[in-house]
């Protein structure tokens, strides 16, 4: 338990320095229960009550209090996401690279779906924000718009943003929002999208394809936006890349939309390779609102730490080269909290994202 307790150490005082005029209470709770995760790696409340170190034995008291913090309305998720995703993003403004932002939904269980924006860090993405919805199909431009209003306020200034996003975000209302900001933006759209012509009949891009078009420079929506497309189908992949831009199209910038794959691995860490998020029974979209925080603080933590180690390494190696590893989190969400020298790691983290590198987008 003495590295749970450290760990919790760790997370606490980060918080404090983060949030210092959140209540002690509700700090005091939620670095418990984010050390409780990384430890056990589970949603499930029984299990994750009974790693913490409370005073109590009765196993149904310790479980209502996890239940408590997940039904307390005044845990504001936005709050507390600000701090570490303001953070998060002034440190990679200052490496004068352009801020990739993922825009994605997954299914959480057969009742919610989450829709989250994240930032890309290395060839993998850290969330920002999110929010649940009782929902079997695509969430909608009304919260798509919500979430991305948020994240904007947070963005430093002067900072070059690129926005990238899967089909169900290929839409008229999200590329224009898009263009409003001056954000750059790869937003894949569907084959059968009709683009109106000034000239000659209008066809979708499906179409245009089989015409033998890679790009088009100006691809006019029914609503009459206007937005650039590259078109990139490559050998061995079985439909083809139709990508809205906000420049002039070539294959290159078409291959930008290849960045948002790193958003599908955080979602492989919220759930079948990390937190297993999938298992929760949680009934309520503002309490799984609220888990979602718990397990986004988690992964935060475990990205910075595999972050030092790496960087740990190439200083050790610095004379043979710097040894590059290809995914240096996945093996810190495989169970190394559970050992002393790794717990140790993680409490003697004093900056969080303090190695952060990137791969130079």
């Amino acid at each position: 338990m003495s590295g749970f307790k450290g760990i919790v150490e760790a997370v606490a005082r980060d918080l404090e320095n983060r949030l210092p005029k959140q209540r002690a209470t509700q700090r005091r709770k939620l670095s418990e229960l984010v050390g409780g995760i990384l430890i056990c790696q589970t949603p499930n409340l029984m299990e994750l009550s009974n790693v913490l170190d409370r005073p109590t034995e009765s196993a149904e008291a310790r479980y209502n209090y996890v239940e408590r913090f997940l039904k307390n309305p005044l845990v504001d998720t936005e709050v507390v996401m600000a701090a570490y995703a303001e953070d998060l993003l002034a440190r990679l403004g200052k490496h004068q690279h352009t801020l990739v932002l993922m825009i994605d939904q997954s299914k959480v269980n057969a009742t919610f779906e989450v829709l989250m924006v994240s930032v890309r860090l290395r060839k993998r993405a850290v969330p920002l924000f999110w929010v649940v919805k009782e929902t079997k199909g695509g969430i909608g431009f009304e919260s798509q718009k919500a979430l991305l209003d948020v994240v904007h306020e947070w963005i430093p200034e002067e900072s070059r943003v690129m926005l990238a996003g899967d089909r169900f975000y290929g839409t008229a209302e999200l590329v224009g929002w898009c263009q409003k900001q001056g954000w750059r933006y790869r937003l894949r759209l569907k084959g059968n999208l009709c683009i109106f012509q000034d000239q000659g009949p209008d066809k979708t891009l499906d179409q245009l394809k089989a015409e033998g078009k890679r790009t088009l420079e100006k691809a006019r929506f029914r609503s009459g936006m206007i937005t650039p497309v590259g078109i990139l189908h490559e050998p061995g992949h079985e439909e083809p890349w139709y990508i809205a831009m906000d420049s002039l199209p070539n294959e290159y910038k078409t291959r930008d939309y290849g960045l948002r794959w790193g958003i599908e691995n955080m979602f492989s860490d919220f759930k079948s390779r990390g937190f297993s998020l999938t298992q929760t029974h949680i009934r309520f979209a503002d309490r799984l609102e609220r888990l979602i925080l718990i397990l986004s603080i988690a992964l935060h933590w475990a990205v910075s730490l595999g972050l030092a180690h790496e960087k740990s390494l190439q200083d050790h190696a610095e004379k043979r080269g710097p040894k590059r590893l290809s995914d240096p989190i996945f093996p810190l969400l495989n169970g190394v909290y559970a050992s002393s020298e790794d717990a140790a790691s993680l409490t003697n983290l004093q900056d969080l994202y303090g190695f952060i590198q990137t791969d130079g987008w």
